[in-house]
Formats: C-alpha cells, sequence, structure tokens
C-alpha cells in the first residue's frame, strides 16, 4: 500500500491536478472568447455542435472551476503554514491577493470571463478562517455553498416549471466586431463594472470551494487518504452523478429543452460530484507513479497559460472581427491545439526557468527580488 505523499510529491500532484483544470478551463472559456457561444446567450445547436454541448456540460463545465478553486484553498493553507513557520503576518498574503487582483483588472479589460479578479475579492477573507477548527471550516463550506445554490438554481427552477419561462439569451454585440476602439469603448461601458458586481455573488459559491480546499490542505487528505478510499469516493461520486447526466441530456436531446434552469442545476450538482471524481483519480494515478508531465508542466504555468489564453484568442478574433465567425465544433478543435502547443512550450521554458513569465512577476511582486532562500 502507498504511503503518505512527500513534499515533493504533493507539489506534484497539485501541479498535475492544476494542469487538467487548466485544460477543463480553456474547453469552456473559447466558445465565449470567440463568440460560438456568448456568455450571455443560449443559441439553439445541432449536428456536432449540439453534441460538443451536451459533452461539455456532461463532462467539462463547472467541474473545473470547482477545482481550481480548491486548488486555491489547499494553496493558501500552504502559504499561510510556511509564512507562519517563518515567523512572518498575513501582510505578505496580502500583498500577493493584491498583486493577483491586479492582474485580474488587466485580464478584465480584455475578457469577461476572468475568474483572477473574484479569487482577488474573495480570497482576501480566507485570513478570517485560517483560525477556526476544521469543523467550523467545512460548516462555512457547505453553508455557502448551500447558500449559493439555493439562489441562483431554486428561483429560476420554480419560476420554469410553473410559468414555462425559458431564458433566450441575447445574440452578441454587433460592435464585437466594429474593432478595438468600438469594443473597448464597449467593454468600459457596459462590461466591467458589471462583473465586478457579478463577483459579489458569484464568490459565495467560490469562498465555499477556497473554505473546503483550506480543510483539504491543512488535513492533508489528498496526501494521506488511502488509495482504496480514494477509489471508493470516486466510484461514489461517479454513480451519483448518473441521474443528473440523464436530465442534462434530456435537455439536449430530449423534451426538456426549454428547462434551461433545471439543465444549468443539473451541471451544477453532477460537477461537484464529477470534479471530486477526478482529483481522487488523479491522486490515485499519482500515488501508484504516474507522473503525467504535459499537465504537470500546464499546472506549475498555470497562470502564464490561463492569461495566454485571452491574448492568443480575444485580441486576434477582435482584431480580425471574426467574433461568432468559428462554430462551437472548430473552437473545441482549435482550445485542444493551443492546449498542445502550450504543454510543449511549458515544459520547454520550464527547463531553464524555475516559474513562468507571470509566475515569476507575481512571486516578486509577493517576495520582492529573488534570493536563494525565497
Amino acid at each position: 500500500m502507498a504511503g503518505p505523499i512527500q513534499t515533493n510529491e504533493r507539489i506534484i500532484l497539485y501541479d498535475i491536478i492544476r494542469g487538467f483544470a487548466l485544460c477543463g478551463i480553456f474547453l469552456v472559456n473559447i466558445p465565449t472568447m470567440l463568440g460560438s457561444d456568448w456568455m450571455f446567450g443560449r443559441p439553439d445547436y445541432a449536428g456536432s455542435d449540439l453534441f460538443v454541448r451536451t459533452l461539455f456540460d456532461l463532462f467539462v463545465q463547472t467541474k473545473f472551476y470547482t477545482i481550481f478553486s480548491l486548488l486555491f484553498g489547499i494553496g493558501f493553507s500552504i502559504f499561510l503554514e510556511r509564512s507562519y513557520a517563518r515567523g512572518e503576518s498575513v501582510s505578505r498574503y496580502i500583498r500577493r491577493i493584491a498583486i493577483l487582483f491586479l492582474f485580474g483588472l488587466a485580464h478584465l479589460a480584455i475578457w469577461s470571463g476572468d475568474i483572477l479578479h473574484t479569487y482577488a475579492m474573495w480570497g482576501l477573507l480566507l485570513p478570517l478562517f485560517y483560525g477556526l477548527s476544521n469543523r467550523a471550516i467545512l460548516t462555512w463550506a457547505w453553508g455557502l455553498l448551500t447558500v449559493s445554490f439555493l439562489l441562483f438554481n431554486v428561483a429560476p427552477i420554480y419560476v420554469e416549471w410553473a410559468f414555462g419561462y425559458m431564458y433566450l439569451g441575447e445574440s452578441f454585440p454587433t460592435v464585437f466586431n466594429s474593432g478595438f476602439g468600438p469594443w473597448l469603448d464597449y467593454r468600459f461601458d457596459n462590461e466591467i463594472l458589471t462583473m465586478i458586481q457579478n463577483s459579489l455573488f458569484v464568490g459565495i459559491e467560490i469562498l465555499g470551494l477556497f473554505l473546503l480546499g483550506l480543510f483539504i490542505g491543512r488535513e492533508r487528505k489528498l496526501l494521506t487518504w488511502s488509495i482504496q478510499g480514494l477509489t471508493r469516493t470516486a466510484a461514489i461520486c461517479a454513480i451519483a452523478a448518473i441521474p443528473f447526466w440523464g436530465i442534462i441530456i434530456w435537455h439536449h436531446y430530449g423534451d426538456g429543452a426549454s428547462y434551461v434552469s433545471t439543465n444549468s442545476a443539473a451541471v451544477w450538482i453532477s460537477g461537484k460530484l464529477l470534479a471530486t471524481t477526478y482529483v481522487c483519480l488523479f491522486t490515485v494515478a499519482v500515488r501508484k507513479g504516474r507522473t503525467f508531465a504535459p499537465l504537470q508542466a500546464l499546472g506549475r504555468m498555470a497562470l502564464t497559460n490561463y492569461l495566454t489564453h485571452t491574448l492568443i484568442i480575444v485580441l486576434p478574433v477582435i482584431a480580425l472581427r471574426a467574433y461568432g465567425a468559428l462554430s462551437l465544433t472548430e473552437g473545441l478543435f482549435l482550445s485542444i491545439a493551443i492546449l498542445i502547443a502550450q504543454s510543449f512550450f511549458s515544459m520547454w521554458w520550464l527547463k531553464g526557468h524555475r516559474y513562468g513569465p507571470f509566475e515569476k512577476l507575481w512571486r516578486l511582486g509577493t517576495y520582492g527580488r529573488q534570493t536563494k532562500s525565497s
């Protein structure tokens, strides 16, 4: 039986899971980046696009930001644990979060789907929970997740079933294909402030996931849990997701096309279950000696790769006035090609550098001039 993971293996495990989560996040984001599925629209899918959209809802949507948020909480526990061991105060963590918020604001100026500013806004609250007992942390975590689900799912589902309400969405603004000037004006006038305000509501769930990650990191749950326990948990969560997969398939291929909110709730619940399955299975694989070098490299440079997605997709699309030109299926193949290229680039880059470019900048802002001991 495999024993507890050692320190270097622990970092490798988190990097691998982070790299896997990054892949899923890009798959979810690229439709809105390309305009094949605008953030506030719900187009009618058919053919291969319908198949891809269904696969996304079954296996991708909501699964990977859940994992990423858990990893943020785990990383927070490691960061503060090391800081307190060196006799430092929480001020360095606050500085680290402030820099992340600036990254997020700059990213938000380009693309509405930025998550970094949300992570920073709600991550700033984590030190308030660090000293609580595990029971209190779990109570807060499950309470926040429950509140988030009730706020964003129960009422829309009731309206949908009681009154037959269907959200038809909106087509993307034509200004998105009018060049950089009109596009930037629209972004600043209509989207950026709205996204920051939305973060105040979305963050309820994010903070709950942070706290679950804090508990997992503090108790070393992924590092010491038996392989049998991890495998059993993965299987139970996958089986529990099956009824919700049925709802998703019914929505896309059956008579449930108008039940958008019901589908969203099924995607949300199955997302939490499958995220647990994915994390457990990767932990088992690492415990058995798998290294997943491409995913590990992607995870070590997750911030750089995440921001690069926007630079190599959104800016060229706006420059070429090609928003909405590619289908969902075409976007899927494009995203896979980009992720493969990023994995090779990341592995090459890390042969000569300890950190990715944006990770290096973030670390420099957190610790100041780099030294061998920092």
